[in-house]
């Protein structure tokens, strides 16, 4: 399965994907800016809402091999690793294996985000620092998962020679 998943020219990626990631990345970007209040936590619950959308679909309803969910061979990560040093990668269906796990982390981190910030909230830890703290850190986390999401994919753009951000958008 792995096989079908990997070193392909045709990547297409489903509405559900293109729509859950971009209403994500909005929803982050306005939590970065927006950080405290009603719509702060509303945002963070629909975010993480879509991640458990996101991930029920790559689990179980999408048919599409972009949209499932695979894990990467630590073979296929140091492949794709030597590539980068290279120069040149070659090309995926759906994500490449450290775009593959890039994901998955910042997954992790939004729900960990919306529990945290939901924690903060409860009476049992009403007035506790540990959870506000802790959230805070994650926040940091996924600032810079962001900002090494865009470096990668800026970079890996331009070493395969096609605009992945156009592929987000349009779907091929």
């Amino acid at each position: 399965m792995q096989a079908d998943l990997l070193k392909t020219n045709d990547s297409t990626w489903t509405l559900l994907v293109r729509l859950t990631h971009w209403a994500v990345a909005t929803g982050v970007l306005i939590s970065f800016f927006n950080e405290s209040g009603f719509w702060h936590r509303f945002i963070g619950y629909a975010c993480m809402a879509l991640v458990l959308l996101r991930i029920a679909d790559g689990l179980w309803f999408s048919r599409s091999m972009t949209s499932k969910f695979y894990l990467p061979k630590i073979a296929d990560i140091k492949m794709h690793l030597k590539e980068l040093v290279a120069g040149k990668i070659s090309h995926h269906r759906g994500h490449n294996p450290l775009g593959q796990c890039a994901v998955y982390v910042m997954w992790l981190l939004i729900i960990l985000l919306a529990l945290t910030g939901w924690l903060s909230r409860t009476d049992q830890f009403w007035g506790e620092d540990w959870p506000v703290d802790v959230h805070q850190v994650l926040s940091y986390l996924l600032q810079a998962m962001v900002v090494l999401h865009l470096l990668a994919v800026v970079v890996v753009s331009k070493l395969q020679g096609r605009n992945l951000i156009k592929a987000m958008v349009h779907g091929k």
